[in-house]
């Protein structure tokens, strides 16, 4: 038998490969935020801005910088000295990088340092000289007590829209969200402070869930939200450590999800995500039994709520109301009957009349007994924004008074609350 020890440098190429991961925009710049976070000096909050044009992306940060040793090896493949937390697999400043762009720059000083380290990477160079064994590093002399690191991308590879800058914003500010609204950093994307967006859910169904599986915890909340007109918007945001993982995570929910979805957001624990941060290793034993577990928990919450009427869907929109029977017959004094209608409320009548205007002004939607696509109910919450379902034949004899239901005016269904 012969033994020979053969080379397995990975060829040059393998720089370039990796950023083909399938990133998102927001996700790619996601990484390098990641990096800053881990970054962060103790007792101090950290400021991240982020800067994006035509000419380059910019990411610059108040940590404390790395030292000369940490710079060096922020480069290699692969390489990470850090546990339990976010940049732990050593390859994201290089495969976010890589796909954002051809080129990048990163900057960084520590604030008890003389020197400034820099690192300067060309894709295009690269391929045709680059060394493992010789790439260049450079030290300049900066005798300041400024600290942090700047990593600049350019020759961009992606088309900048200003419906993507919108969606990177909002993206940024969903992803961070538990360090912004735990005050550990501010985050700011072209000079404006990135926020958290609120979630849009029905109130008073908000509840905290508290689970513990092992060396698994699951930490959070959620609640009810009417469904969206693309219906698989609904499940949890999921972080660890943190950071988003999943959004819409349908983890522990079945499609059982038509009109009353679950949303929320959990922090989970114990159970690994792979390299490239996008997702939970779902084959491991923990993710099988955090699934299995709050598949159990959510079973008794999952449920469709009742049909009571069908009708035509004259405006669309989805809402819960307060029934408010209106009929200018039954009191005589048409007056006291729009009185009745608060904000929000929904009419519930025979047909509307041009006298009820002044009650749709207020109301959140309408349902009547008679008309079609075409009848003043119809035309009239089209014009105001509201959902409507008329033509139900028998809605002012099935709905009461003071009942809660929800209008789905896009399918002409009434349900129970």
């Amino acid at each position: 038998m012969v033994k020979e020890f053969i080379d397995i440098t990975p060829h040059r190429s393998i720089m370039c490969k990796i950023s083909q991961t399938g990133y998102s925009v927001p996700e790619a710049i996601s990484e390098l935020i990641d990096n800053s976070i881990d970054a962060r000096l103790e007792n101090e909050k950290l400021t991240i801005k982020v800067t994006i044009n035509k000419e380059h992306i910019i990411i610059e940060d108040t940590g404390k910088g790395m030292n000369k040793s940490q710079a060096k090896d922020s480069i290699r493949l692969g390489y990470s000295s850090k546990k339990e937390k976010l940049g732990e697999f050593g390859l994201g400043l290089k495969t976010a990088t890589s796909f954002l762009g051809e080129e990048f720059v990163l900057r960084t000083k520590m604030e008890d340092s003389n020197e400034e380290y820099i690192i300067k990477y060309d894709e295009n160079e690269w391929l045709q000289k680059g060394d493992w064994f010789k790439f260049p590093f450079i030290i300049e002399g900066k005798n300041d007590k400024s600290h942090g690191t700047v990593v600049e991308v350019k020759k961009l590879k992606i088309d900048l829209t200003a419906e993507l800058l919108q969606k990177i914003k909002e993206e940024l500010g969903r992803r961070f969200a538990p360090f912004i609204l735990n005050d550990e950093i501010y985050l700011y994307f072209n000079e404006e402070k990135c926020v958290v967006p609120k979630p849009d859910i029905i109130e008073g169904t908000k509840k905290n869930i508290e689970i513990k599986i092992g060396k698994c915890e699951i930490k959070g909340w959620w609640a009810y939200q009417l469904a969206g007109y693309n219906k698989s918007y609904y499940g949890f945001n999921t972080f660890r450590r943190g950071r988003l993982v999943t959004v819409f995570d349908k983890i522990g929910l079945t499609n059982n999800q038509e009109i009353k979805q679950i949303i929320g957001e959990l922090e989970i624990s114990g159970v690994d995500i792979t390299h490239d941060k996008k997702g939970w290793v779902k084959t491991s034993d923990e993710y099988k039994q955090v699934e299995e577990r709050l598949m159990e928990y959510f079973k008794e919450y999952e449920y469709k709520p009742k049909r009571l009427l069908t009708g035509y869907p004259a405006s669309k929109g989805k809402v819960i109301g307060i029934v408010r029977q209106v009929n200018m017959f039954h009191s005589g004094n048409m007056e006291q009957e729009i009185k009745k209608v608060n904000k929000g409320d929904i009419i519930v009548t025979a047909m509307t009349r041009p006298q009820y205007l002044i009650a749709i002004r207020r109301a959140g939607g309408i349902i009547t007994d008679l008309g079609g696509t075409l009848c003043h109910a119809a035309i009239v919450s089209r014009e105001f924004g509201i959902p409507a379902v008329v033509g139900t034949n028998i809605a002012t004899s099935v709905l009461q008074d003071g009942q809660k239901v929800i209008i789905d005016g896009g399918e002409g269904v009434v349900y129970e609350y």
